[in-house]
């Protein structure tokens, strides 16, 4: 986040619990202690004024304040906020029902909102898994924060679908993503000596270490992903893919790579070409599309897809 949407968060926080410490604003915000005290200093200078109260109940709190209406709100904001609400809800993240009341607080600062109803798919997660991710946000938050190591039991899923054993893994993380409602966490993992992804959900046991450590390695995980179909990163390869109707006019509406090409055939069909990574998700979202889309380059994916097809073939001629 910006520095502006961290003092803004910082202001929300202190006025909604009325008095909060700042080892809690900083958690919560995601960054060190002493930047809360630079955004105490910021509020100040801007006329809101933050008190501080010592001993076990104590903390920041407000010695003056602002009425958020002041901040001229527009509706259009409002609409891309209940917009926002819906969307997180459908994804079912670890914080949808704090946000969900948040939204709430918000839309009813101004009582002549009058704004477009949005709804989206729910898609339902078990509440088990739900609460485990939790647990584990609380601990990698922490651990990117005060760049402390992590030790974690781990359950990958092995390249021909079936599931690992549970390995031991020591892990630098460095940040957080989501990718398809699921929470994941990228780091430096000692055991493969090289950053990996990992999902929370997986993680069966996780523990805090003492020990610091130091991001050593350059990564731009945005730049990473970004070149990536899904979130696995792997050889850059060459698509090209046949695709027809209706399949054709769905990929017209997406952008799958910053590279891409599409060629209109006719107006049925289209010729996609793409340099992207991610070769197992690939497959997987091409055979989703059936008979309506043909594999042109490389030829390995067309081998494989056809060596499936075969194994699909035979499991159901039984």
């Amino acid at each position: 986040m910006s520095k502006l949407s961290n003092i803004l968060n910082m202001y929300l926080l202190i006025q909604g619990r009325g008095i909060i410490k700042v080892k809690e604003l900083a958690e919560i915000i995601e960054v060190s202690p002493r930047m809360i005290k630079q955004y105490k200093d910021d509020l100040e200078q801007a006329g809101i004024y933050i008190g501080s109260k010592r001993g076990r109940y104590g903390g920041y709190y407000l010695e003056n304040g602002i009425d958020l209406k002041e901040l001229s709100i527009k509706k259009e904001e409002l609409e891309s906020l209940k917009m926002a609400n819906e969307i997180i809800k459908s994804g079912n993240y670890l914080f949808s029902s704090d946000f969900e009341i948040f939204t709430y607080k918000m839309l009813n600062y101004q009582n002549d909102f009058e704004g477009v109803d949005f709804f989206t798919k729910d898609s339902f997660k078990p509440l088990a898994m739900k609460e485990k991710e939790r647990q584990n946000w609380n601990i990698i938050k922490k651990a990117i924060i005060n760049k402390r190591k992590v030790k974690m039991s781990y359950k990958p899923i092995k390249s021909d679908g079936n599931q690992k054993e549970l390995s031991t893994r020591i892990v630098h993380p460095y940040g957080t993503f989501s990718h398809k409602g699921a929470i994941y966490f990228f780091g430096y993992c000692e055991m493969r000596k090289e950053v990996r992804y990992f999902k929370l959900s997986r993680i069966e046991s996780l523990d805090l270490l003492n020990q610091k450590f130091s991001i050593n390695i350059k990564y731009d995980f945005k730049s990473t992903i970004r070149k990536s179909f899904g979130i696995i990163d792997d050889d850059l390869f060459h698509l090209k893919l046949k695709i027809s109707y209706p399949m054709s006019q769905l990929v017209k509406e997406k952008q799958y790579s910053i590279n891409q090409s599409i060629v209109e055939i006719d107006e049925d069909t289209i010729i996609f070409e793409a340099d992207l990574k991610g070769y197992k998700e690939v497959k997987s979202w091409v055979m989703s599309m059936g008979k309506h889309a043909e594999v042109m380059e490389p030829e390995k994916l067309r081998e494989d897809i056809i060596e499936e097809i075969k194994i699909l073939g035979e499991m159901y001629d039984k």
